[in-house]
């Protein structure tokens, strides 16, 4: 049959793909499309290259967007035989006649009704729809002249080629639309077929119809916004106009990340904020003009990198808030008790570089790792201007911290630290008895050296018990602080009091620390004299002095987990 043997020569000749069957399985490089038909080709005419190889090339009109076709001329049989292949719509004045029984015969409306409906049909079923033609040159006609070569074609047939999208990318577009993430398709693409696959995608919002590049090329800048911020489909659409939608989003303030594939998507991956290029069938120009490459040109994978891209700045958030908010207590402690209060530093400088490096480093790192709760894409992207801290997370550090200044200053108060108030050498503990006094209050007072003395004693024993207590209360405000701040929203008994390992481990860790520096500060450093209490300004507590540190301490946790119950409350209303 004449109309079967020249379509099969035309999907085995107009292609510039290289195809090669490995193992009963097809590998092509080049385009897809290209590839498709050049691959049906082999299965009617057998190797395509040797098919190549026995009609030999002689000119070839490469494809463009403005054709929307591929035409070569090969010595077919003898003659010289034009082939081309493209969208169905491009060949409508240029088609003149068809095959009937084995005869070139004048095409008539009719035969252009029904390859309209045929492509409906087709392109309804989410196929991309390739019409092939051929016409045999004239010996005298100019195989170079284009207008001359694509003329007065024989409409040989349709083809239709099924790309399904991988079962992973429908989940994957909803999830997007769940993470506030909206996905456009723009495509080359004629109307129906762009708007079957985004029916099966459900990528349409709203019903509203897909844009044609057609309507595209008159659209203003204002048409255009509007039409770029409301539509999901944009089909025929041309490079520049790819562009034009990419930089009309961008006007409007949104970050737009494009994925492409060919030549032509250079410009708009080069302008998008994030251009991705396909890793196996992307051109090498595209992958130079992208930001990233997918190696396997899996779409779903892109929404997996937000995802994780999330959680990550989830953990540098918490990370951030869990510090600052230890530094602003320790600031503020320092300058509350100072120049408020007049009391000698309830902290020394070894003891807060204890805290800095030791005491609140590993449980910082361990916050670093923590694991992906809550549903990291069930809200949609932060404000690009939104800075780290944010507000919200400046809020929380200033509350904890002044939870945390809170209970330390009423600890070291409690316990003594403020008997060195200045202007007054004979202070006694807030809460001791007068009668109980070890030096004679009043003598003191009068001058006596002998109670002076015994005064001085007193009170350097009580301060540096009242500093032990606060450098112990302080650090263990930082470990329970360490579990507030793994969410800011979920409870620590939700997400798993020891579900964090790492946390865990650097809690045991800080915890055993402090408890050898208060502990065994009598004991003395070893090949040295010098006493660990010596070096940290510390002394050894009793099991009372730990339980009061341990439950002052815990307020901050409970406080917290308070302040999140109302924040997860069906009565909190964001933002009152």
């Amino acid at each position: 049959d004449l109309a079967f043997r020249l379509s099969a020569a035309c999907l085995s000749l107009c292609h510039n793909s290289q195809i090669s069957k490995v193992d009963g399985q097809w590998q092509a490089l080049g385009d897809p499309t290209d590839s498709a038909c050049a691959v049906l080709g082999w299965k009617i005419n057998g190797d395509v290259k040797k098919f190549a190889q026995r009609h030999s090339r002689l000119h070839e009109f490469f494809f463009d967007t403005t054709r929307k076709r591929m035409s070569v001329i090969h010595d077919y049989e003898g003659e010289r035989w034009v082939f081309s292949k493209g969208g169905a719509g491009g060949y409508v004045s240029l088609v003149e006649w068809k095959i009937k029984d084995g005869e070139i015969v004048p095409i008539e409306q009719t035969d252009f009704d029904l390859a309209s409906e045929a492509n409906k049909e087709m392109a309804g079923q989410a196929m991309r729809v390739i019409a092939l033609c051929a016409r045999r040159l004239d010996d005298d006609e100019d195989i170079h002249d284009l207008k001359t070569v694509e003329s007065s074609f024989i409409f040989l047939g349709l083809v239709g080629i099924m790309d399904p999208p991988r079962a992973e990318v429908k989940d994957a577009i909803e999830l997007c639309q769940r993470a506030g993430i909206r996905v456009k398709m723009i495509t080359g693409d004629q109307q129906y077929t762009a708007e079957a696959i985004g029916r099966e995608l459900n990528i349409t919002e709203g019903g509203i119809p897909p844009v044609h590049g057609g309507a595209l090329s008159s659209f203003d800048d204002e048409q255009l916004a509007e039409a770029s911020s409301q539509a999901s489909i944009f089909s025929r659409v041309t490079p520049e106009q790819k562009m034009r939608i990419v930089s009309s989003l961008q006007d409007q303030g949104e970050i737009v990340a494009m994925t492409g594939d060919g030549v032509n998507d250079a410009p708009a991956l080069s302008r998008a904020n994030i251009g991705i290029a396909m890793g196996i069938a992307g051109t090498d120009v595209a992958k130079d003009a992208a930001d990233m490459v997918l190696q396997d040109d899996n779409f779903a994978n892109i929404v997996h990198a937000v995802e994780e891209g999330r959680k990550i700045y989830q953990n540098i958030r918490n990370f951030v808030r869990y510090q600052v908010s230890t530094n602003v207590a320790a600031v503020a402690l320092i300058i509350i008790s100072t120049l408020m209060f007049g009391w000698k530093l309830p902290l020394t400088a070894t003891q807060i570089l204890v805290i800095n490096i030791l005491m609140d480093g590993p449980p910082a790192v361990a916050l670093g790792v923590e694991k992906k709760h809550g549903d990291v894409m069930n809200h949609p992207p932060r404000p690009v201007n939104e800075g780290l801290p944010s507000s919200q997370d400046i809020a929380l550090i200033f509350f904890l911290g002044a939870v945390m200044v809170t209970g330390t200053l009423l600890v070291f108060f409690l316990a003594g630290g403020g008997v060195w108030e200045k202007g007054d050498s004979c202070n006694l503990h807030p809460l001791e008895d007068p009668a109980n006094a070890p030096f004679d209050v009043e003598l003191c007072e009068q001058g006596d050296e002998v109670a002076l003395a015994q005064s001085h004693d007193y009170k350097n024993d009580l301060f540096d018990h009242a500093q032990t207590m606060t450098f112990g209360v302080f650090i263990v405000y930082q470990l329970f602080n360490v579990m507030n701040c793994r969410s800011n929203r979920e409870s620590a008994f939700k997400l798993g009091l020891f579900s964090n390992k790492w946390i865990n481990y650097a809690f045991l860790l800080s915890l055993g620390l402090l408890l050898f520096f208060v502990q065994f500060a009598e004991a003395t450093i070893p090949f040295t004299s010098i006493a660990i209490g010596s070096l940290m300004t510390t002394t050894p507590l009793n099991s009372t002095d730990w339980a009061i540190i341990f439950a002052v301490a815990g307020s901050v946790f409970v406080i917290e987990e308070f302040r999140k119950f109302i924040v997860n409350s069906k009565f909190f209303v964001p933002g009152n």
